[in-house]
């Protein structure tokens, strides 16, 4: 079901258009509870979570036109990655020591192979792990981005994965930094990695699960108890509110098993978003409690890296 998220006022843009899911694509359950969060940039985007797998997701959604319409170039000037980056993402050399470990990272599941990157905007995660013997390849939605990697010569898709085609097995590491959330239907998307994955390949898999975290999480319990909602003045990037276990689900059910999960926390004081003084204040608070529990735990984080395997 398509539509259009609330009415323009003179002046503004127009509302966004929109689909309204009535089931969960994880599991296709239908026994949705509404949360009390929802988005409302050019309308409201409401979120709720399926009694049947616990997935948290928005009921209503940017379409796909929509959806081109947010990712313009401005998103990779400050809202990409939450809004939580301080350089633009053409600042290569702010991202060489990620991308160092990232790399490092994919050389302790196995030997420097065929490398996807799903969302691989720019390339500079692209450009270092070929430096260091991958065979890499990527798929990105942004024109302007694809533009970017192709200058580099990579070998870049522009389009969804479904588009690229790929053959069966034709990657041995498939890497997603931030894109699963972002996408209309995540259970299609990781059923595609598996399928493309060879036999005995890896899925890492790397993003936020912002309603796992303590202040989230309690933000939530608070305003779902007094009847009220939390509304983030933001356009609506995360179409899925992943927690750990969700997730896992989700990787179980697209043939992919979990063999590690890790979760992080972002410090305190690096919060995204319109929130007045006193709430900042007051979720730094809870954040300082919650990076030691995570660290302690693996718990309650508001990162996570989770790395599947296609079974050999």
């Amino acid at each position: 079901m398509s539509g259009a998220a609330g009415v323009a006022r003179a002046g503004e843009a127009p509302p966004l258009a929109t689909r309204t899911l009535d089931r969960c694509l994880a599991c296709g359950g239908s026994a949705l509870l509404g949360l009390p969060l929802r988005y409302e940039f050019r309308g409201r985007f409401p979120a709720v979570e399926c009694r049947t797998c616990g997935m948290r997701f928005l009921s209503v959604q940017p379409n796909e036109a929509a959806l081109a319409e947010l990712y313009s170039a401005e998103y990779f000037e400050r809202d990409y990655r939450c809004g939580r980056s301080d350089v633009p993402y053409a600042d290569a050399a702010a991202f060489r020591e990620e991308n160092r470990g990232l790399v490092d990272a994919f050389a302790k599941l196995r030997p420097p192979g065929r490398l996807l990157e799903i969302g691989c905007a720019g390339g500079w995660l692209l450009q270092h792990a070929r430096e260091r013997g991958w065979q890499v390849r990527g798929v990105e939605l942004s024109a302007d981005a694809v533009a970017q990697a192709r200058a580099l010569g990579l070998d870049v898709h522009h389009g969804d994965l479904a588009s690229a085609r790929l053959a069966d097995g034709s990657a041995d590491l498939v890497y997603m930094g931030d894109v699963l959330e972002h996408v209309p239907d995540c259970r299609a998307v990781l059923a595609e990695v598996a399928r493309v994955l060879a036999p005995g390949g890896f899925l890492y898999l790397r993003g936020p699960i912002t309603t796992n975290s303590l202040a989230r999480g309690l933000a939530l319990a608070l305003y779902g108890a007094a009847g009220r909602t939390i509304v983030l003045h933001e356009p609506p990037y995360h179409l899925w509110e992943f927690r750990p276990r969700s997730l896992a689900r989700l990787f179980a059910a697209c043939g992919l098993e979990v063999s590690s999960v890790r979760q992080g926390k972002i410090a305190p004081g690096a919060a995204a978003g319109k929130r007045g003084g006193a709430q900042r204040a007051l979720m730094a608070a809870i954040d300082a409690l919650n990076v030691p529990l995570t660290r302690a735990f693996n718990a309650r984080g508001d990162r996570v890296v989770m790395i599947g395997r296609r079974p050999a």
